[in-house]
């Protein structure tokens, strides 16, 4: 079954003394890309959060936000009381010498560099962190990938039908191939035989033979059908095994297409010309969809 690269899940994960909020959502991307947003108190955790995401997911832009809570967040930080003065000292000297007049306030010397300090081992152990971080993701991760199976489920329906069209499309061409020939030739026969009796000018049936044996040469599709041929069956086979095959199936329909031009080309036949537009139309259809599988 195919799986979408557009989805969302969100958790909470329970620790002592501490609670995070874990959301995840994905967008599509032609390759694997993770974008993380984590509480500074616990960014030590990025690196094993998103080698948890690759695991589960192989493709699309995942978005990680990881909000923390803790019943002690006043002993994460403190003061950097020696480092403040010797701001202020500093700069009620700077003042003092410029005649500036300006008042130093203990808000604006808090955000000066190295004013505030983290404290570390405030939460548990790293691996006791981790443990609870890992548990919150992974029922988070579970939301997003059920949201995007479901999604791939519609597309995979939706690909199938697609598929029938063109195979249904396919086999018309081929039944109309051969018959273009013949109506070409009863068309020339036609037209050169009127264009003779006008001007009382004989023309032998091997001369009219031997055009539209070249016609025929040139206007040949028949390798054109039988590589769209392999390529349908590729494209079923690629929806039958699931996966992240969403690159294949590019591929493919980038395959297809390029024959479905080479025929269009070639092709001296109203009927089937007019086949090879809806049969485009359908590939274009499906290239735009199969941007969203993973």
């Amino acid at each position: 079954m195919l799986r979408s690269m557009t989805g969302h899940g969100e958790a909470k994960a329970q620790g002592e003394g501490f609670e995070m909020d874990i959301e995840v959502r994905s967008v599509n991307n032609r390759f694997l890309r993770i974008v993380t947003k984590i509480a500074d108190e616990i960014a030590f955790l990025q690196t094993e959060l998103e080698e948890e995401i690759r695991k589960r997911v192989s493709r699309g832009t995942v978005f990680l936000t990881v909000r923390l809570a803790s019943d002690r967040m006043s002993e994460f930080y403190e003061v950097n009381e020696e480092l403040v003065r010797k701001y202020f000292t500093k700069l009620q000297s700077l003042a003092h010498e410029l005649h500036t007049g300006e008042q130093i306030l203990l808000k604006d010397l808090l955000l000066l560099p190295g004013s505030i300090l983290a404290k570390e081992d405030v939460l548990a152990e790293k691996e006791v962190v981790l443990k609870t971080a890992l548990r919150g993701l992974g029922e988070a991760l579970d939301q997003l990938n059920a949201m995007r199976d479901h999604e791939g489920a519609i597309i995979h329906r939706e690909f199938r039908e697609r598929w029938q069209l063109l195979n249904g499309m396919l086999e018309k061409i081929k039944a109309l191939a051969p018959q273009s020939i013949v109506e070409y030739q009863q068309r020339l026969e036609e037209r050169v035989g009127q264009l003779l009796t006008n001007h009382e000018i004989s023309l032998s049936p091997e001369d009219i033979i031997k055009e539209v044996a070249l016609l025929a040469e040139r206007s040949d599709i028949s390798e054109e059908i039988t590589r769209m041929r392999s390529h349908l069956e590729q494209f079923q086979q690629c929806l039958d095994s699931g996966g992240a095959v969403g690159r294949k199936l590019e591929f493919i329909l980038q395959e297809m297409f390029r024959e479905a031009n080479t025929k269009a080309s070639k092709s001296i036949h109203s009927g089937i010309n007019r086949i090879l537009v809806d049969f485009k139309t359908e590939l274009d259809r499906l290239k735009e969809q199969v941007q969203n599988v993973e």
